[in-house]
C-alpha cells in the first residue's frame, strides 16, 4: 500500500508503577512516537485510570489531551456502579457524551468484580443502546473462555476489542471470536505468523484492528503487518484505521505525509515496497514441509522454509538463518538437524543453517560428528543450543560444541534463562572462547534484559545483541546503539512463531540515521558470517558480495 492512514486502538501514556527509567510515558513522548511510526490518530486512555480513582482520571485524560483532540480520542474506564464508587449508568454516559468520549475500557480483573449479568447488565443495557465501543484484554477476561464469551455477549451490540491476547493463545483468541460475532481482536502482542491474513479470511476485516501498545511497545512494529500485507489493499486499510473509524463513528483521519528527511527504508516500507537494502535474519526456526504447528500452544501456520522464504522476499530479506524448532524447543535433535539438511540444500542462496545439539541426548562423540557434518561439511556458520534440557550453556558437556565453534570462527545463538546459567553462562563462555561470536537472543525483550546484555557485552566485543521479541520495547533498538554501539545490534525474526514483519519494521522505523539501520538489519550479521573459516564452503552470493 501507499503511506496508508494508521489509527491506533492501543495507546497509553501517564505515570504507572514498575517503570523502568528507559521506559517512555509522557504525553509528549506519545505525540513524538506517533510522528515516527507515521501514525495519523490514536485511541488513548491514561495509565493511571487503573491505578487511581477512574472517574476522577477519566476527566484528566480529556483535559489533558484537550489540545490534540485531532489526533487523540480518549477511552474512558468504565465499571459497575452498585458499590457506589462509580456514577451510574446514565449518569456515565451523560458525561461522556459530554466530553465527546466515545470508547470505554472494562477491566474487571484489576477492579475485582465477577463477570456475570448481575453485576454487569446496567451498564450494558446504557452501553447497548448506544453501541459504545468497548476494549478490555484477555487478561482482564482471566484468559478465560466462558468470561470471554459471556462478556461479549453481555455487550452484545458493542464492537468488543480483546486487547493484548498473544501469539501462544491463538487456540483460546479463535474459539472466541467464533463463538462472539460482535468480538474483534487488535494484534499488537497477537504477532502470530500471517495472523492478520488468517483472521481475516476467517472473520472478515471488519473484526481486526491495528494496535500498537504504545508507549511501551514500538509503534513501527504493529505497522510491520501494514507495511508488508499479504491481502487486498482494501481490507487492509480496513484493518489499519478505517475500522476503528467505523466503531468510533468518526470521519477517518488522514495520512500522515513522509517527512522529506525519510530515509530509503522507511520509503520503501511505508510504500509497501520490499527494502533493497542487504537484510539478513538471524533468527529463524522451521517447520517440517506442510505443517502449521509444532505442538502445545504453538500455531504456526504455513510455517515450512518454502513459506518462510516467500514471506521474506516480500519484505526484502534476502537470506535467513534457519535453525529447526524440532531439534531445539522439541529436543529432536536428529530430526531437526537432518531437516536442516534439506531446506538448505533446496535453497542455498536464501537459507543459511544453524545446528543444534542437546548433552542429555547426544554423547561428545555425537556432538563431534555434528560439527564435522553440519559445519565442516555443510558450512552451516551457527550452533543452537536451547533451555529445554536444563544444561547451562557453560556446561562441560557443551565443550566440543564451543571448542569446535571457537577453532573456526562460528557464531553461537543463545536463548538466556535461569535453567541454563543466564548471562553468567554467556559471560563464561565468552571469556573462555574469544574467536565465538555469541548473539544473545531476544535483547529487546526487556529493558531488564537489555541492561544485562549491555553488562556483558561492554566486557566482551564476541557479545552482541539479536533483538527479536514480541514486546518490541520501545526505543531500545536505539537505545542498545547508545550503549555498545549499532555495529553490535542485529535483527532476527524468531518465525514463524512470529510473524516477521513486526520485526524487521521495529528496526527500520527506528530514529537513526540509515547507515546504522543498514548494519542492524544486514550489515553487522554479514560481517560475523564472513568471519567463520569453513574453506570448502561458500556463503550465498548476496553475502559474499557476488551478485
Amino acid at each position: 500500500m501507499n503511506n496508508p492512514m494508521l489509527f491506533d486502538c492501543w495507546a497509553c501514556y501517564g505515570p504507572g508503577p514498575a517503570k523502568d527509567p528507559s521506559q517512555r510515558w509522557t504525553l509528549e513522548q506519545l505525540l513524538e512516537d506517533l510522528d515516527l511510526y507515521g501514525i495519523s490518530a490514536a485511541l488513548v486512555r491514561h495509565e493511571q485510570g487503573l491505578n487511581y480513582d477512574p472517574m476522577h482520571i477519566n476527566r484528566r485524560l480529556v483535559a489533558e489531551t484537550a489540545e490534540h483532540r485531532d489526533r487523540l480520542f480518549p477511552c474512558w474506564n468504565a465499571m459497575p456502579h452498585q458499590p457506589g464508587d462509580f456514577p451510574e449508568p446514565d449518569a456515565f454516559c451523560a458525561a461522556m457524551d459530554q466530553a465527546d468520549v466515545r470508547a470505554v475500557l472494562i477491566t474487571p480483573n484489576t477492579h475485582g468484580y465477577p463477570i456475570h449479568s448481575d453485576v454487569l447488565a446496567p451498564l450494558a443495557a446504557a452501553l447497548n443502546s448506544r453501541r459504545t465501543l468497548v476494549l478490555t484484554t484477555l487478561a482482564e477476561l482471566g484468559a478465560d473462555y466462558r468470561n470471554a464469551t459471556t462478556f461479549c455477549r453481555t455487550f452484545a451490540d458493542c464492537s468488543v476489542i480483546i486487547a493484548e491476547a498473544t501469539w501462544g493463545q491463538w487456540r483460546l483468541a479463535v474459539s472466541i471470536l467464533d463463538a462472539c460475532p460482535n468480538a474483534c481482536l487488535e494484534l499488537s502482542a497477537f504477532q502470530a505468523n500471517r495472523a492478520p491474513e488468517f483472521l481475516m479470511a476467517r472473520y472478515g476485516p471488519e473484526r481486526v484492528l491495528l494496535g500498537t501498545g504504545l508507549p511501551r511497545r514500538s509503534g513501527a512494529a504493529a505497522r510491520g503487518f501494514v507495511d508488508w500485507a499479504l491481502g487486498d489493499p482494501a481490507d487492509v486499510a480496513k484493518f489499519a484505521g478505517l475500522n476503528l473509524a467505523r466503531c468510533l463513528n468518526v470521519p477517518p483521519p488522514k495520512p500522515l505525509a513522509l517527512p522529506e528527511e525519510s530515509d530509503q527504508m522507511v520509503v520503501e516500507a511505508r510504500n509497501g515496497k520490499p527494502l533493497s537494502a542487504l537484510v539478513l535474519d538471524a533468527h529463524c526456526h522451521v517447520l517440517d514441509d506442510g505443517l502449521d504447528g509444532a505442538g502445545g500452544r504453538y500455531v504456526m501456520l504455513k510455517g515450512d522454509s518454502l513459506n518462510i522464504v516467500a514471506l521474506a522476499e516480500r519484505m526484502g530479506v534476502d537470506v535467513t538463518a534457519m535453525m529447526s524448532w524440532s531439534g531445539t524447543v522439541s529436543m529432536d535433535v536428529v530430526a531437526g538437524n537432518a531437516l536442516l539438511e534439506q531446506v538448505v540444500d533446496r535453497s542455498p542462496q536464501q537459507i543459511i543453517g544453524l545446528s543444534s545439539a542437546d548433552p542429555t541426548h547426544q554423547t561428545e562423540s555425537d556432538i563431534r560428528n555434528v560439527c564435522e557434518r553440519l559445519h565442516g561439511q555443510l558450512g552451516f556458520r551457527g550452533l543452537k543450543p536451547y533451555t529445554r534440557n536444563n544444561v547451562p550453556y557453560n556446561d562441560p558437556r557443551y565443550a566440543p560444541y564451543w571448542e569446535y565453534a571457537n577453532a573456526h570462527r562460528l557464531y553461537g545463538l543463545l536463548h538466556t534463562a535461569a535453567n541454563v546459567g543466564g548471562m553468567k553462562a554467556v559471560h563464561d563462555l565468552a571469556e573462555r572462547y574469544p574467536d565465538v561470536t555469541f548473539l544473545v537472543a531476544h535483547s529487546g525483550g526487556s529493558w531488564a534484559l537489555a541492561r544485562q546484555v549491555v553488562d556483558v557485552a561492554s566486557q566482551f566485543p564476541n557479545v552482541m545483541a539479536e533483538l527479536t521479541y514480541t514486546g518490541a520495547v520501545n526505543r531500545v533498538v536505539e537505545w542498545f546503539c547508545e550503549q555498545i554501539g549499532p555495529d553490535r545490534v542485529l535483527f532476527g525474526t524468531d518465525a514463524p512463531m512470529r510473524d516477521p514483519r513486526p520485526q524487521l519494521a521495529w528496526c527500520v522505523h527506528t530514529a537513526l540515521p540509515e547507515s546504522q539501520k543498514q548494519l542492524i538489519v544486514g550489515g553487522n550479521f554479514a560481517r560475523i558470517l564472513r568471519q567463520g573459516v569453513l574453506p570448502p564452503h561458500k556463503l550465498p552470493d548476496v553475502i559474499t558480495g557476488q551478485l
